[in-house]
């Protein structure tokens, strides 16, 4: 019998890629008040300057652990700090984020130091939207019978802002973020951590995400059932088949009850 339904975050429960795009589409207008621009080739090359340079951070390694990637980190703040790594990212994040925008701008020959320093500083306050997507409210609606937890991966401050500004964090008994626990999805720990939390046993679980690798795969082999949501930026990988994929979350409606 199903007792708990365990959720992830960014894609499943709340918009992320398009709100960073939207972030990133305002710097680029504004950039081009001042210069005459190719706006789409800007915002493509801040994303790719973003991977590469993210890809060079001291903690690399760390941030792949965790699931905390380089859009998220034009943006975090890092004041909640459980690892050392933490740390790092909040001195040396300032500078990477300036970078970026000095990369995208040169590719066009520009060269403007205080116009990078304010996309740089423009970038957090343009992406501090929290949208959730339209179905969610009537789905936690109708699982109210079920104990609700969030498993995510990413740095504690940032992860509880979103559920915070999302109006999601009362909604749920458990939330276990990745940088809180050191441990990150596909990794058995994270969801065992959730289980004991909840107090119930992997086999009563549901894991929903939109992450193949991470979400479904990880839950399966936490001995959970798996439901992929497809939202349009992780394609599905046969490699991990999830026990139902939904393009709309209320779509799994029917599936639990039948459970």
């Amino acid at each position: 019998m199903i007792q708990a339904i365990l959720f992830d975050l960014d894609e499943t429960l709340i918009l992320d890629h398009p709100v960073s795009l939207h972030a990133l589409r305002s710097c680029a207008f504004y950039a081009a008040s001042w210069y005459s621009l190719d706006i789409p080739r800007l915002i493509q090359d801040a994303e790719e300057a973003a991977v590469r340079l993210w890809k060079a951070s001291p903690v690399f390694d760390y941030t792949q652990r965790i699931g905390h990637s380089a859009g998220e980190g034009l943006w975090a703040r890092y004041t909640v700090q459980t690892h050392p790594a933490l740390q790092i990212l909040h001195d040396w994040a300032p500078s990477f984020r300036v970078a970026v925008w000095d990369e995208a701008l040169a590719r066009q020959n520009i060269h403007d130091d205080a116009l990078s320093e304010a996309l740089a500083h423009r970038y957090p306050g343009e992406r501090r939207l929290y949208p959730r997507y339209p179905e969610i409210d009537e789905l936690l609606g109708a699982l109210a019978g079920y104990k609700l937890g969030i498993v995510t991966n990413g740095v504690p401050d940032l992860q509880r802002e979103k559920l915070e500004g999302s109006c999601l964090l009362d909604r749920f008994q458990a939330v276990v973020i990745s940088g809180e626990l050191d441990i990150g999805k596909p990794e058995r720990g994270i969801f065992d951590h959730i289980c004991k939390t909840l107090e119930v046993e992997p086999s009563a679980c549901v894991m929903v995400g939109d992450n193949p690798e991470r979400d479904v795969a990880g839950a399966a082999a936490a001995g959970m059932k798996a439901v992929w949501v497809e939202r349009g930026f992780k394609a599905k990988d046969p490699r991990y088949p999830a026990d139902l994929e939904v393009t709309n979350l209320l779509q799994m409606l029917p599936w639990l009850e039948a459970l």
